[in-house]
């Protein structure tokens, strides 16, 4: 033995002798032993005693515990740790239930979520966090039998702080049991999700909104495709009559009034068209599959034959990955954006038009650049607004409402459009679809 315990020892071993009162004798003890070298290390000492002829003889087994001790005090370092980890959580409650559902312990969080200190709270049943209805019904105690007999449990619903008031709490319970299966309580884990539960009733009631709007736009373009067509339809037929039937009786200022009057009941009749399919952008179903860009392209050539016609115009068509994209919403991009290009090439002698792609961060860019008029890139954002225009009409025809629907569409694919132009040094239009690569 060390020399500090030398004494304890001999007054110990003298007790004994002489009154028979034993403290270590026929037990087993843990003790601090010394090796010849003098280094000390922990020990367990069975000790016994019996007499022969009137001596009495000890017998002492000692078991060398250090790897024992090493690993109980590891274990102890890591239950500390994970206490102090435990009891430190604030965004958590986390606390243990006896198997009847009494509370054992108490964390921050706990307190933090639910009011209660620990000493207003351990002892307690934990069904007090329940609204009252649920106690009527049994579910606390139903609960812990479920987690009881699968092992594990989480559920959603009402609980009640110790100021009355109720929160939406996700909760884990899961049940302890030692290694003979028997079961020593319960861990259970809450957490407060009343802000995440308010947006959600925000979302569903937004929705709902949305919907309703959705109806009523519904209901206004079936308004504006039968109610105002009509009229417009009567409008241009009558003015077309004054003027085929009735020309020679009228002024040459009042069929001029009369073709302007059909001009604009047209361009109305435009308007309401691309309102329409504006519109119905939102509410289309998207319908993707594989798509050979360059097959669209080409087709929405042939099919602005006569935008071509008695006009020098040159169109290079590059090489153009296959996407994934809804093939007729995604002509309609090409037509609206080839459509332009030849509209605001009119003007120069020879129209180069130019349809490719490029990498933009990683991904396909396709592009339709033209040497047209441009514009100033100071009005770059009134681009894709509908009935933004940024030409005088007289200049060039048109409703303003193609770029937003290519806009429209493009989002709907998850890609995003951009422009880049100068005042009579033409313009490039930009798109990205959602995936595409430029090796795809």
């Amino acid at each position: 033995m060390p020399q500090r315990f030398h004494e304890a020892h001999r007054q110990g071993l003298s007790r004994f002798l002489s009154t028979g009162q034993a403290r270590v004798i026929g037990r087993t003890v843990e003790l601090v032993g010394q090796r010849k070298e003098g280094t000390e290390f922990p020990l367990e000492l069975s000790l016994a005693s019996w007499k022969v002829g009137g001596d009495t003889f000890f017998t002492g087994i000692l078991r060398d515990i250090t790897e024992r001790k090493q690993t109980e005090d590891a274990l102890r370092a890591i239950e500390q740790r994970f206490r102090l980890m435990v009891t430190s959580v604030n965004d958590y409650a986390i606390f243990m239930l006896d198997p009847e559902g009494h509370i054992a312990s108490w964390n921050e969080g706990a307190e933090r979520i639910k009011g209660y200190t620990a000493d207003e709270i351990i002892g307690q049943h934990f069904s007090r966090f329940y609204p009252s209805e649920d106690i009527q019904r049994g579910k606390p105690m139903d609960k812990l039998k479920v987690a009881a007999a699968e092992g594990r449990l989480e559920d959603e619903g009402w609980r009640v702080r110790k100021d009355g008031s109720r929160f939406w709490a996700n909760v884990v319970i899961t049940a302890m049991r030692d290694k003979a299966g028997t079961l020593r309580g319960f861990s259970k884990v809450t957490r407060d999700l009343t802000e995440q539960k308010r947006a959600e009733g925000a979302i569903k009631k937004y929705n709902e909104q949305l919907e309703a709007a959705n109806k009523e736009l519904e209901a206004f373009s079936y308004s504006v495709s039968h109610d105002l067509r009509a009229p417009l339809r009567a409008i241009d037929g009558f003015s077309r009559i004054l003027l085929e039937d009735h020309a020679p009786t009228l002024t040459p200022e009042a069929q001029h009034y009369l073709t302007v009057v059909r001009k604009n009941s047209q361009h109305m009749g435009l308007l309401i068209d691309d309102l329409l399919a504006f519109s119905r952008l939102s509410r289309q179903p998207l319908s993707k599959q594989l798509v050979r860009p360059t097959d669209l392209v080409r087709q929405c050539v042939d099919e602005l034959h006569a935008e071509q016609q008695d006009r020098r115009v040159e169109i290079a068509i590059g090489d153009l990955p296959a996407c994934q994209a809804d093939p007729a919403l995604l002509k309609q991009v090409w037509m609206n954006l080839m459509s332009n290009a030849l509209k605001y090439t009119r003007k120069q002698e020879m129209a180069v038009i130019a349809v490719g792609c490029q990498e933009q961060d990683g991904a396909t860019a396709y592009f339709v650049r033209d040497n047209g008029v441009g514009f100033d890139m100071r009005y770059a954002d009134k681009l894709f607004g509908v009935f933004q225009r940024l030409h005088r009409a007289e200049d060039y025809e048109g409703t303003g409402v193609g770029l937003a629907i290519v806009q429209r569409i493009i989002l709907r694919h998850g890609g995003r459009v951009w422009a880049e132009a100068a005042v009579e040094h033409g313009a490039t239009f930009y798109f990205t679809l959602q995936g595409a690569a430029l090796n795809a």
